[in-house]
């Protein structure tokens, strides 16, 4: 029997049924976050998750609003597709990341910004989900290889 890798990526080892459970949790933290309710979000975490960016790591909630706030002040993120389940409890979505401030070609006066907008970057984000709360919250750059 032969499979077809596309076909396979959409399957889901759901051994403990929790899949349709934290798929509902990552997506209403994930609107939560594209939202800004700082406190919804709060709320859905465990009091020690692990929060990255591209500012650092917060292990607690005062450090988790900080990075939050610097990413809300900096960044300006758009989604390309959905939440996709790796495993039951892990979940990713890809997206685009516009550098609205700090960089020199948003710093441009009058131009900076309508110039910015022209080299977005592709990022990720995962998300792992244990017990209906967030202990892992991480956004990158989605890294590809260069084919040359």
């Amino acid at each position: 029997m032969s499979y077809n890798i596309r076909r396979l990526r959409f399957f889901v080892d759901d051994v403990y049924g929790s899949l349709q459970e934290n798929q509902t949790v990552a997506e209403q933290f994930f609107l939560s976050e594209d939202d800004h309710e700082l406190e919804e979000m709060m709320c859905m975490m465990v009091p020690y998750a692990h929060y990255s960016s591209f500012w650092g790591v917060a292990r607690d909630e005062l450090a988790t609003k900080a990075v939050h706030t610097q990413e809300k002040e900096y960044l300006r993120l758009s989604w390309t597709g959905g939440i996709t389940p790796l495993t039951s409890s892990t979940f990713i979505r890809a997206g685009y990341a516009h550098l609205t401030k700090g960089s020199f070609l948003s710093d441009l006066p009058i131009v900076g910004p309508a110039l910015s907008m022209l080299f977005q970057e592709r990022v990720i984000e995962s998300l792992v989900v244990r017990n209906g709360k967030i202990v892992f919250r991480d956004l990158g750059y989605n890294w590809r290889l260069g084919v040359h």
